[in-house]
């Protein structure tokens, strides 16, 4: 393991000269930590281009540490780790649902010492035109970055439920808190109602992963109250489960099943916090309902702003929400309901970036902010059986160019950014536990410690974009 002053081959050659600058101010007046390293720049980074994993840390990730579990539909990542500074939850982008050659010129790795203690190293690196790191040392060292732990496996995770399903099934945990679907089918896939069959999210993979892990069997109440009750006994778990799963048909588009299972489970544990992501259902009577139900939080996948790619990635969903109309209209009705309804704080909106332009992503953060609701921010990930198998997710210059203006402009609006746990796979990002209650900043000073541009923060980087779709 090396300890290194970040090389001056990480930098592009247009920022060496004042990198060296930099370097040489810091270090004359004392104020630089030799060792530092943005913990959001590096989650960033390995949701951006994700990470190779040694042979040796390989080998101790299953001995006592937690799993992979099922891949979802656009991000339930197999792999987490904890960056420790700041303890910034990282949900890598790893399993055998993940396009093979994601991250096949990641500089970055996971590795492990003689003493069983984890790190992020990366290997030496240019930065690309395209905005992406770009191994040039594959074969050398990588060189120490940050230290990192992974969780224990769960206790819960080899019990079952009393009608003898596994409880690592009925709840996997993810971050700090119990991942769930009741129904892991999609109508847009042909499920519930066939003449939906081929209008399908083209980036989804809940159709094709279904026996990855979660099986599809109908699950009980009583399935999901003995498995919290278990996980509440978990060190680091802290809610769930957080419902998510396909669309199902209108009206209600899944509120009256998931009502059903809500209020019981807030009955038993008044203090757990419950979220769930769902389709905007036709009236909003649902909306009503849920909350009546025991949600604490309600969100949406909004999917991308941009109406034209929207119809093109979504059609199942402009079809049969918006009537056949590209945008998110009716999406909006119901979020202007919630949020005057129930308050801030209550309703979540999921952006993917990768899915249009960086530029139009930040459209969307700021429209959904000036709504009052908070904008979550997924970063697409490649897989397998799926139209988008061969998009890139976006790259990294892209990815602070919203994280950047995705703190501004929540600020701005007085919305919250999620919680720390729940955002280890988006663009979001707190310190664990609230310690800092706003999103960190990145500086331009981060930047050029790292080798990235300074303009990223205000200015969409000049990378140009395309959908690689097989329609």
């Amino acid at each position: 393991m090396k300890k290194v002053l970040y090389s001056m081959r990480w930098c592009t050659n247009e920022s060496l000269e004042l990198m060296e600058k930099v370097f040489e101010d810091k270090r004359k007046d004392g104020s630089m930590d030799p060792f530092s390293y943005h913990p959001v720049i590096l989650k960033l980074e390995l949701l951006s281009q994700g990470l190779s994993v040694s042979d040796e840390a390989e080998e101790e990730i299953g001995k006592q540490l937690k799993v992979d579990h099922a891949v979802g539909a656009v991000g339930k990542h197999a792999l987490d780790i904890i960056l420790r500074p700041g303890k910034v939850y990282v949900g890598l982008p790893l399993g055998s649902a993940v396009k093979e050659n994601f991250g096949a010129d990641s500089p970055f790795t996971l590795e492990v010492d003689g003493q069983g203690n984890f790190f992020v190293g990366k290997k030496p690196a240019r930065l690309g035109s395209n905005g992406r790191w770009v191994c040039i040392g594959d074969n050398e060292d990588a060189d120490f970055i940050m230290e990192c732990s992974l969780p224990s496996v769960p206790a819960y995770y080899d019990k079952f439920t009393s009608n003898g399903h596994s409880m690592r099934s009925i709840m996997p945990f993810a971050g700090d808190f119990g991942g769930a679907t009741i129904f892991p089918q999609c109508v847009y896939f042909g499920h519930f109602r066939k003449e939906y069959k081929g209008t399908e999210c083209r980036f989804c993979g809940i159709d094709q992963n279904l026996e990855s892990g979660r099986d599809p069997y109908p699950k009980r109440i009583e399935d999901f109250l003995e498995t919290i009750a278990e996980a509440r006994n978990t060190p680091g778990f802290r809610h769930g489960p957080v419902f998510a799963g396909g669309t199902t048909a209108g009206p209600d588009r899944g509120a009256k099943v998931h009502a059903k299972f809500l209020k019981p489970i807030k009955e038993a544990f008044p203090d757990n916090f419950l979220r769930l992501t769902i389709a905007p259902p036709a009236e909003e009577k649902y909306v009503d309902l849920l909350f009546a139900s025991g949600a604490d939080m309600v969100g949406y996948n909004y999917e991308v702003y941009d109406p034209a790619i929207f119809n093109k990635l979504c059609s199942g969903k402009v079809i049969d929400i918006e009537g056949g109309n590209p945008g998110h209209a009716h999406y909006d009705r119901m979020i202007e309901y919630m949020v005057k309804t129930f308050g801030l704080g209550h309703a979540n909106a999921n952006l993917i970036a990768g899915l249009e332009p960086a530029k139009s992503t930040v459209d969307g953060i700021r429209h959904l902010s000036s709504l009052g609701v908070i904008p979550t921010i997924f970063v697409f990930v490649p897989l397998k059986g799926t139209a988008l198998a061969n998009q890139l997710p976006p790259s990294i210059r892209e990815m602070i160019y919203i994280y950047s203006n995705l703190k501004v402009i929540t600020e701005d609006f007085g919305v919250d950014t999620y919680c720390a746990g729940c955002s280890r796979m988006l663009v979001n990002t707190k310190y664990y536990d609230g310690m800092v209650p706003t999103m960190p900043a990145i500086t331009e000073e981060h930047l050029q410690q790292v080798g990235l541009p300074t303009e990223d923060l205000t200015e969409p980087p000049p990378i140009p974009f395309e959908l690689n779709c097989s329609w």
